[in-house]
Order: C-alpha cells, then sequence, then structure tokens
C-alpha cells in the first residue's frame, strides 16, 4: 500500500510506549489508543522519537544484539523537483514522501512519516495531520533494508502555497526496535500547476453596459461552417473599388463615375473653416461620426454605420481626358432592433471641381433595395443645400433616406419565420458641364452586396432582417449589420471566479473561445441541444465532488459547474460534430478541470488535483461558486435579445480581466486583477 495510518505497528508503539512513559514520566495523557479521540499535535518539532507515544523505543529488543533500523538522510517530496533553495517544488496536494531506510541487521521495516507547517526559514512550527488517526501521522510498508519506503498523503490534508517539513522515524519488523531519532527534516511546498489568485469580488461593482458597443471597421472572420460564406471584402470587379459605370453622348462626351471606399490616402481632403466642420459635426445621423473628420472605409455597430466613399466623375472628349470631380461622401445609416425601420443620412462633402470643368452639378439620389417585395424605399429628400459647385467651391450636402424592410407574411411570427438579407444600392448621378458640349451624366454607385447575391455577396455592412428573434416570450422584427460581431462582457470586479476562469481557456487553449484578439469568437446556439450540452461537460454532482465550500459567497450559495466555452454555443465540448459542434468531446474529463478555494483571504483558481492541463484541451470546467457564475451571465438574456444574435451568430466575450504572470507556459501563475474595479 502507498500509506496507511498506523495501525498494528502503531498499536505495538502504543503498548512499548506507554511503558516507557513510566519511565520516562512526560505523562502524554493523549495517546489512549490508535485511532482513539480527536488529533493531538505534537507540541515540540525536536524531541526525540521516545517522547512520543506513537514512536517510542522498544523497551526490550527481542534479539540481544539487534541493531536498531535508521532512516535515510535525505528524504524526498513528489512529484516535482527540488529548487537552488533545496525545497521540493510538488505539483500535487497528494504528495508521495519518501526516505531510504537501513539495518545492519538486513530484513525488514517500515517509516513512520510527519509533516509540519515551515516558517521562512524552513524551521518547523505546526504539526499537520496526514491521516485520521490521532497522531495526525502515515506508515510505509515494510520494505528490504537499504529500500526505499514511500507514503502518499491523501487528498484533503495538505494545502497549496503553504511551506511544509517532514520527517521520518524506523521499526524493525524482525527484531521490534525502532529508531530513537528522527532523520533530517526535508522542506516541501504544493505549488499547483494552475494557480490564479483572484482579487476579492467588489459588491458594489456596476454591470458594463452591454448595449455600449464599439464601431469597428473588422468584419466577422470567415464561417468555421463550410456551408456559410465570410462576408465579401472584395467589393468590387477590381480589387477595392465598385463597378465603373460609364455613359457617351452622340457628340463624344465620356463621363465615368467609379466609388470606392475611401482609405484616407488616396484623396486629398481640401480644407474647411472651423463653422463648416461644426455643421457637419451637428448634422450627423448616428453616434461618432462626424463628416467633417470621416473615418477611413466602413466602420459599423450592430445598428449603426458611418462608412466613407471616394466618388469620382470622370471627363473625357472623344478620349481625350477633360478633368475629374471629386467628393468624398459619408454614409450614415441607422437600423431599428425593434422594428424594419432603416434610415440613411448621405454627405457628400469636399467636392473637388478641376479649373478645366466650370461647373458641376448632382441628382437627387438614388436608393435601390432588395428584395424589392420586401423591401421598399419610403422616402428620398432633395439635397440640404445646392447641389452644384465650380471650381475652388468645397460645400457639403446632405440628403436623408428611408426605407422598411417586412416580412413575406405581415408582421412577427413564430410560425412562419423569415430571416432575410438585404442589398441596398446608393447611386449619385454626376453632371460635369463641359465647355460647349452637351451635359452628360453618369452615376457613380456604392452598395453592400456585390453582384446582386444578398446571401454569398454581402460586404461587412449587408443588413439582415428578421421576424423571428423573441423578446419578452413574443417574436418581433427587427435588422441589424449581421457582419458586425458584438461583444459581450463580464463584471469582473463582482465576479471574478467566473471570469478568471474564462480568462484562463481563452488565453490558454489554441482555440481561445470568444477572444477578439485572436480572432476566434464564440457562435451562439438557439435551441434545445444547450441542456444535452451541459450534461456532457458538467454532470450532476461534479461540482459538489469537487468544489471547495471555502470559495462560496454566503451560506446559501454552492458550488456551481462553470463550463466554457458556454454551453448555449458552437463552441461548447458538449456539441456533437453532426450539429455543428466545433470542438466535441465525450465527457468533461476531456477538459481542463480547475476548482476555486480560499486561501487566507484570498480565493485561488487551481487546477483539479490529478488534473494537470496539457493545454491541448478544447473546453474548459470549473468548480466555482454558482452565485458567481449565475451573475456572471445575468446580462446574457438583454445582451442576446438587444443585439439580435441568431442561431450560429457571433459574438466576442470580454472577460474584463488582466494578469500579471511570474509563469505561463506549461504552468500559469498569475495575479488577476479586473479591469472594471
Amino acid at each position: 500500500m502507498p500509506g496507511t495510518s498506523r495501525s498494528k505497528p502503531i498499536l505495538r508503539r502504543l503498548a512499548i510506549g506507554a511503558a516507557a512513559l513510566l519511565f520516562l514520566g512526560s505523562g502524554a495523557a493523549t495517546a489512549t489508543a490508535a485511532g482513539g479521540g480527536h488529533f493531538s499535535p505534537n507540541p515540540n518539532p525536536n524531541a526525540a522519537p521516545s517522547t512520543r507515544p506513537a514512536a517510542g523505543p522498544a523497551m526490550t529488543p527481542l534479539t540481544a544484539t539487534a541493531s536498531r533500523p535508521v532512516s535515510g538522510k535525505t528524504p524526498t517530496a513528489g512529484p516535482g523537483t527540488k529548487d537552488a533553495s533545496g525545497v521540493w517544488q510538488v505539483t500535487t496536494p497528494r504528495v508521495k514522501l519518501s526516505n531510504t531506510v537501513t539495518n545492519a541487521d538486513g530484513g525488514t521495516m517500515d517509516l513512520t512519516f510527519e509533516v509540519w507547517t515551515a516558517d521562512s526559514s524552513g524551521n518547523a512550527k505546526t504539526q499537520v495531520p496526514i491521516s485520521s488517526d490521532q497522531f495526525g501521522v502515515l506508515v510505509s510498508g515494510y520494505v528490504k533494508s537499504g529500500s526505499t519506503a514511500s507514503v502518499t498523503v491523501g487528498a484533503g490534508y495538505l494545502k497549496p502555497n503553504v511551506d511544509y517539513v517532514f520527517h521520518t522515524s524506523a521499526y524493525a519488523k524482525e527484531s521490534g526496535l525502532y529508531e530513537t531519532s528522527w532523520s533530517p527534516w526535508a522542506r516541501f511546498r504544493v505549488t499547483m500547476p494552475v494557480d490564479l489568485t483572484l482579487p476579492n469580488p467588489k459588491a458594489s461593482a456596476v454591470n458594463p453596459d452591454q448595449s455600449a458597443q464599439p464601431y469597428t471597421k473588422t468584419p466577422a472572420p470567415a464561417s468555421p461552417w463550410t456551408t456559410t460564406v465570410a462576408p465579401n471584402r472584395d467589393r468590387s470587379t477590381g480589387p477595392g473599388s465598385f463597378p465603373t459605370r460609364c455613359t457617351t453622348s452622340s457628340d463624344g462626351v465620356k463621363v465615368c463615375g467609379k466609388a470606392e471606399p475611401y482609405d484616407g490616402r488616396d484623396f486629398t481632403l481640401p480644407r474647411e473653416t472651423n463653422a463648416q466642420k461644426k455643421a457637419a459635426a451637428a448634422s450627423s445621423l448616428v453616434s461618432n461620426c462626424d463628416p467633417a473628420n470621416p473615418p477611413a472605409g466602413v466602420w459599423t455597430t450592430r445598428f449603426e454605420e458611418c462608412s466613407s466613399f471616394t466618388l469620382s466623375w470622370e471627363a473625357s472628349i472623344n478620349n481625350a481626358p477633360v478633368g475629374t470631380v471629386k467628393a468624398l461622401v459619408v454614409n450614415e445609416r441607422k437600423l431599428d432592433p425593434q422594428s424594419g425601420n432603416i434610415t440613411e443620412r448621405i454627405s457628400v462633402t469636399n467636392v473637388d471641381v478641376p479649373a478645366t470643368i466650370p461647373a458641376f452639378t448632382l441628382d437627387t439620389p438614388v436608393i435601390d433595395c432588395e428584395p424589392s417585395g420586401n423591401c421598399s424605399v419610403q422616402s428620398v429628400s432633395g439635397w440640404q443645400g445646392a447641389a452644384s459647385w465650380i471650381p475652388g467651391d468645397h460645400h457639403t450636402v446632405t440628403s436623408d433616406a428611408s426605407y422598411v424592410w417586412g416580412p413575406t407574411l405581415t408582421g412577427p411570427s413564430s410560425s412562419n419565420p423569415q430571416v432575410m438579407k438585404l442589398g441596398v444600392a446608393v447611386a449619385l448621378q454626376g453632371n460635369p458641364k463641359l465647355p460647349g458640349q452637351t451635359v452628360q451624366s453618369s452615376p457613380a454607385v456604392f452598395m453592400d452586396v456585390a453582384g446582386g447575391d444578398l446571401e454569398k455577396g454581402g460586404f461587412t455592412d449587408q443588413i439582415r432582417c428578421d421576424n423571428t428573434k423573441i423578446v419578452s416570450q413574443a417574436p418581433t422584427i427587427g435588422c441589424v449589420f449581421h457582419n458586425y460581431v458584438p461583444t459581450y462582457t463580464f463584471n469582473a470586479a463582482k465576479y471574478p471566479q467566473a471570469s478568471a476562469h474564462a480568462w484562463l481557456i481563452q488565453h490558454k487553449l489554441t482555440n481561445h473561445p470568444g477572444s477578439l484578439a485572436d480572432g476566434k469568437p464564440l457562435y451562439f446556439l438557439a435551441d434545445s441541444d444547450i441542456s444535452g450540452n451541459r450534461t456532457v461537460i458538467c454532470p450532476t454532482g461534479w461540482a459538489a465532488a469537487n468544489g471547495d465550500t471555502s470559495a462560496l459567497n454566503g451560506t446559501t450559495d454552492q458550488p456551481n459547474c462553470d463550463e466554457f466555452a458556454f454551453n448555449s454555443t458552437y463552441n461548447s465540448g458538449g456539441m456533437p460534430s453532426l450539429a455543428g459542434g466545433l470542438n466535441p468531446v465525450s465527457s468533461g474529463d476531456a477538459c481542463v478541470q480547475t476548482f476555486a478555494s480560499k486561501q487566507g483571504s484570498t480565493v485561488h483558481l487551481f487546477n483539479i488535483d490529478g488534473h494537470t492541463p496539457t493545454w491541448k484541451e478544447v473546453c474548459g470546467r470549473s468548480a466555482i461558486s454558482g452565485s458567481d457564475n449565475s451573475g456572471s451571465m445575468a446580462g446574457f438574456g438583454a445582451f442576446n435579445a438587444n443585439q439580435r444574435l441568431l442561431d450560429r451568430d457571433p459574438y466576442w466575450l470580454n472577460t474584463n480581466m488582466s494578469a500579471a504572470c511570474s509563469s505561463d507556459s506549461t504552468t500559469v501563475k498569475c495575479t488577476m486583477t479586473a479591469k472594471n474595479l
């Protein structure tokens, strides 16, 4: 056996030790029977074994010339290694303690192992029980002289991040003699492969505003399912532009209109006055969009767009270039998450008319929304401001438009659901006036789909509408920029256990579930497979069997299994591949397994003993506070409804945690800080 509490050897020692006490006069009243009574720690770590009932010397040797057994001089602790200061760094609380034992007479013998806490200098302080008997010791099995005797401390006796020392004393089976002194001390410390030091929870920490989603020009990553395509980033027949459209008059006047996303470099903006800039800013339709200082490219949130395009109209006569009119167009669109209403504002600014073209005008914008049977343009206003320019004139004009999407069957529906992608094109008809020539015009067009393919040709700002999203128990109509990936943010200050667990899995695993930095979103799972996923990863009773009640928040709290990636995602380890699961496992045993435990006044997240991560896992489960687990996800329902997540929609998880790590490779030892403190 790897190690037992004292049985027959202890009984023999008790009988002999009791006789010894009569001679020594030590009066140890607690040593009445093996295993009888509570643990009574020894007060003096330096006292000889003969002063202790469980380690006293035999009074009479069984043979007159018998030799006493002797413990080795270099006890060891493992599994682990000894550091430069001579301390064994052990990777599990189930420590294996070992020492050699010899006897000049040969024969067989065992060792008694006794463990104490240690001070910073390695001196023994207080005896720690490592068995259930009253003496708190473990006795090895019998071994031959010159061999190594070992015991393994059971679960629950030793704690991580505590300094310990141990020593041994020997007993010879054949002679009945006991060692009269202890071996040298050996120092060890339990250092878990995963050790995250968590901040103390802040009950007053305010939950993040999940509706405050930032603008981004980074579209959703390519879908992990081969049947679903990524958003079209090409935007053109030629890279980075929309198709050029040309018209030619009978007298050889040719005008070619072209639009392309503004990249911040290919257009020299004429400087406007401060008054003009203020006027432009005041006319913004959506938040954080300034037509006087437009961003480069296409920027969206889930419901707003602020994009800028360079438009040009190149004029020639009989193929001889005359000049090119350029303009910067800022396009703002606003969607309604609770209806099919869409509003748009088009700002034409910084128009630059060359001296070779005496005048330039723009027609009222023409907007086309597809599919035409479901998306209808309600209104397009005329230009606010004079839509005519001469060389040196750079004033801004705006036009407002509205259109609406409706399902084929009017209204929200759970029995006849519709999810539909739209295609919107905006054409600005430019009219350069050439000397002595008939005015010839041509449109410059920008759009959010390519080639009219609504399903596969959508750009990053394509709109999707549906009548299926359940809000407050009822289906609703609403529209989103579906290639925008929203972010769910944890309240790490209030719920550090759940946040730290998600940080660990997101940070260490190669699939980085939910990580924006790694471009690995979570994919929303909307159906009934959610409970099945949880059953695979978090079977009933797992958290109770593996949790530590010291980490709970109050008397009503209970250990809970925290699964990450969440069970309500296709990233869940419990989601089978045949159903679209991205990281299928047969059991939560295949995941990184951790638990929360309080050490002193601070909660740590440790790996579960016996389950050292390889970091090749694809999922994680952790036995943490139930209130922490549920509280961290309390805002997800509103987030889900507000962002109109549909099945397989991607989203990011912001754990709201930062880490200062002394080790971040095979072992992970970090001090965590909540970013929202």
